[in-house]
């Protein structure tokens, strides 16, 4: 899959060069020198290696640690869920179902105490595997790894067939042009199509699926999306192709990314790993040709908003005007580059509250900045005057509590 805004293709024409016979220079150091250095070497490629031994054994041990605290959490989820008598998907959605509140809690709990969503399924599939062969644990398993991304399944010894993609995949995103909505079809082993949504927020430093679950119809999909968006921001969206697969891949959640947050909801743990599941499935698909990526400002750079900057004679010049326009290209979210220049209300307040949180004494220069900023980027776009004006009025609110930075916001 093309990853659609970060590269272009470029071409260009060399001209061989004719072949010049050089005489071999003489190395100045004595062979006893240069094995010395060789040696030298050698050694501090070792000690690099076994330091990065040392950190991939710490991480195993710390992770084994944690997955030991999650076992007694997981053993009362698999003794709730081998009593109840659902099967196939029905069971699928009462794991995940149990699996948010229980999560949401552990994540809250000290540093020495936490448990994250990754070690918790590894300790239920430790204890359903201690659970023997029997049909009830049998049913359980089958669940679990229904909804594990790839990697667990490997880390856990189990294994699932993908879920069959049943049509086409869609999206839509709202007028900011930051939020988006994607919707796939899933055949079910009881017969009927499900549709899973991915509610997806790109104004912090990683698009992030704010909401996702399964809905009976596309339309149904739709209408939840638009009702957690917003009236205003989601005026007008209707469902569409997938026109850029590079996008795509750069929205949809992946399991190799930093695994939570910090303030994530019950509902977002909810489907915390079958999220993950499905958007792989969705971009193993064929990939659609991508457009060519528009230039964008992560394209051209802080200097020419300097320029424009200056055309413009917003005000007095601050004199580290080229700094401060680092810092806040810095700033801007990036992962996904295609919407660099994007400018929602809940974008400018999480820059607002990153720059705050980073800058301390000197974030009042760069929130000062950050109106012209926000102009120029609606500018390039051709943002409507009525939504600027509401992400201008998000600049210097105050700070933002960390969960607010995560929960599904209403433009």
């Amino acid at each position: 899959m093309g990853d659609v805004g970060r590269t272009r293709a470029e071409s260009a024409t060399y001209s061989r060069p004719v072949p010049v016979s050089r005489k071999r220079k003489k190395s100045s150091k004595s062979t006893a020198a240069a094995r010395g250095e060789r040696r030298r070497a050698h050694t501090r490629q070792v000690r690099m290696a076994q330091s990065l031994r040392d950190v991939a054994a710490a991480h195993e041990s710390g992770r084994a640690m944690r997955i030991e605290l999650a076992r007694p959490h997981a053993v009362v989820l698999a003794g709730e869920l081998t009593a109840s008598s659902a099967t196939g998907t029905a069971l699928e959605d009462d794991l995940c179902a149990r699996l948010g509140p229980l999560l949401a809690d552990l994540d809250e709990r000290p540093t020495e105490e936490y448990v994250g969503p990754d070690h918790l399924a590894a300790a239920l599939a430790g204890v359903l595997e201690d659970a023997g062969d029997g049909e009830p644990a049998r049913r359980v398993r089958a669940a679990l790894a229904a909804i594990l991304p790839s990697a667990l399944l490997a880390d856990t010894g189990m294994e699932s067939l993908d879920p069959e993609v049943a049509g086409e995949v869609r999206w839509t995103r709202d007028r900011y042009g930051s939020r988006f909505a994607v919707v796939a079809p899933f055949a079910t082993p009881e017969g009927p199509v499900r549709w899973y949504l991915w509610d997806i927020d790109a104004c912090g430093f990683i698009p992030l699926p704010v909401h996702a679950g399964f809905y009976a119809s596309p339309e149904e999909a739709l209408a939840a999306w638009q009702v957690g968006v917003g009236a205003f921001a989601a005026g007008g969206t209707s469902w569409r192709r997938i026109d850029d697969s590079g996008l795509l891949a750069d929205l949809l959640p992946k399991t190799e990314e930093v695994a939570t947050l910090g303030g994530e909801s019950a509902e977002q743990f909810t489907e915390y790993h079958r999220c993950r599941r499905l958007a792989e499935v969705v971009l193993d698909l064929p990939p659609v040709l991508s457009p060519s990526a528009p230039e964008t400002a992560l394209d051209v750079g802080p200097e020419r908003f300097v320029s424009w900057w200056r055309r413009r004679a917003w005000g007095p010049e601050p004199a580290d005007l080229e700094v401060l326009a680092e810092d806040l290209f810095d700033s801007w979210p990036a992962a996904a580059p295609a919407l660099f220049d994007t400018c929602s209300p809940h974008r400018v307040a999480s820059v607002s509250h990153q720059i705050r949180d980073e800058y301390r004494d000197g974030a009042d220069a760069l929130l000062a900045l950050l109106p012209a900023w926000v102009t120029w980027l609606s500018e390039r776009t051709g943002l409507l005057p009525e939504l600027r004006e509401r992400a201008l009025a998000r600049i210097g609110a105050g700070t933002v509590p960390d969960g607010d930075l995560m929960r599904r916001v209403a433009e």
